[in-house]
């Protein structure tokens, strides 16, 4: 066997471990792109978790929300603060998590669900108010995202209290 033979058989041997290794990084990266989706799908749970905590944990908190949905004109002007900036503090989350969905981190029935809460409390007069007024600085984007689902969910605030139950029809698109 001659150099130039032993040098082709390197070669020959260099591509196919150049394949291998190609093979090897795709199914790596499959594998990080599912984790960093599963780590995406439960920080959101978390965050929502711990935004519901503390709306459980503090009784005039839960008292106001629920307030909204059966009888928002009980709400004094304080009440009614307090209460925008809670949903504030929510649609802050699910802008993040739109950042996330459009990046490919969360599915669109997951992102679609968060989306429907959102359309849901814009219902309320006073909260679509504070919204129509960009009175948080939300991005142009996100804003455009929601003003086009608006008008076509069938949740209500109602929706968003403890004791609501919606169904499945509920959840189901105009």
């Amino acid at each position: 066997m001659t150099i130039q033979d032993l040098g082709s058989i390197g070669e020959l041997v260099a591509a196919l471990a150049t394949v291998v290794t190609l093979a090897y990084l795709a199914i790596q990266i499959r594998q990080n792109t599912a984790s960093l989706r599963t780590a995406a799908e439960l920080d959101l749970s978390q965050q929502i978790a711990m935004f519901h905590a503390r709306i459980s944990a503090q009784p005039d908190l839960a008292r106001i929300w629920d307030a909204a949905a059966s009888d928002f004109e009980s709400l004094g002007p304080d009440e009614v603060r307090r209460l925008r900036w809670l949903v504030a503090e929510l649609f802050l989350i699910y802008e993040g998590q739109y950042q996330v969905f459009r990046s490919g981190h969360i599915n669109e029935m997951s992102w679609g669900a968060k989306r429907d809460v959102m359309l849901g409390l814009l219902e309320n007069p006073k909260i679509s108010e504070w919204w129509e007024n960009r009175m948080t600085p939300f991005s142009e984007e996100f804003f455009r995202e929601i003003e086009k689902g608006r008008g076509r969910n069938n949740l209500t605030w109602k929706h968003q209290t403890v004791g609501s139950e919606p169904t499945l029809k509920d959840r189901e698109p105009r």
